[in-house]
């Protein structure tokens, strides 16, 4: 009885040893996953500084580099819609990126915003100029259009715009594409400051929680933040940070807010 219940238990530990959580591959920028229509799964994450899209094989090793043409001043900020048949039917990939400008003015700031769909060689298919968000809405049983929601913030009231287009793709297989969702509100206060800042969030009814993300001036990583609908801010204390420009926005699930600028003293 003791020996069977020793080989058990030995049966057990071996099950347990190799059952562990193992880190295969620590990327120094936020990488997800897509499947594409007939490559299968690729990792793929936003190089920032670089203004890249880099592309992994499921075995972490590079597969595709693709540059993204953002504009002198601009900051890249999103990359979407990764695919081979969405924005035409040749083999080669496509994909949609977002970027900012920071523009100060005598008492405030504003944001200018635009997206272009590129090819992986970075010829551009398509630019937007003052699109924000990108969304692929399903318009028809096997139809898709993308939808640009733009943004002119340099006047107040700011102007909003939608444009819509045809796209000359096919669909991705069991892929659904939802409704745009409510975005996420931010701000921060006191903006500059020496000692902490309030970054205040607002998040949309049906979420219960989402990160917010703080970022250096060249796009690295700072600090991540859980975020619940428990609150409404948190409290950052900016002796931990060296004096400079930062930036922040809030994200849970594909939405993400705009990315907004504090100021370290």
């Amino acid at each position: 009885m003791k020996r069977i219940l020793l080989i058990t238990l030995s049966g057990l530990y071996m099950l347990t040893a190799y059952s562990q959580i193992n880190l295969e591959k620590t990327y120094n920028y936020s990488a997800t996953v897509v499947k594409l229509e007939t490559l299968g799964y690729k990792y793929y994450l936003m190089d920032v500084p670089n203004n890249q899209c880099r592309i992994y094989n499921m075995d972490h090793s590079v597969y595709k580099t693709i540059n993204c043409p953002v504009p002198a001043g601009y900051y890249l900020w999103d990359i979407k819609f990764i695919s081979e048949n969405i924005f035409d039917n040749d083999p080669e990939l496509e994909l949609a990126c977002c970027y900012y400008k920071y523009v100060p003015t005598t008492n405030s700031y504003y944001y200018m915003y635009g997206s272009s769909v590129i090819d992986e060689n970075g010829t551009i298919l398509l630019n937007i100029a003052g699109a924000e968000y990108l969304y692929l809405n399903q318009t028809a049983e096997d139809e898709i259009k993308l939808f640009a929601y733009c943004y002119d913030y340099s006047v107040f009231p700011e102007i909003i715009w939608t444009n819509i287009y045809g796209l000359p793709g096919t669909q991705l297989p069991d892929k659904s594409y939802p409704a745009i969702k409510i975005q996420p509100e931010i701000s921060a206060y006191p903006n500059p400051s020496n000692d902490y800042i309030n970054l205040s969030y607002k998040l949309p009814s049906d979420v219960k929680s989402a990160n917010l993300y703080l970022m250096g001036s060249n796009g690295s990583l700072v600090k991540v933040f859980p975020v619940d609908d428990h609150s409404d801010f948190i409290s950052l204390d900016v002796n931990q940070l060296s004096s400079g420009i930062y930036h922040y926005f809030l994200e849970y699930g594909n939405i993400r807010s705009i990315t907004k600028k504090i100021v370290v003293e």
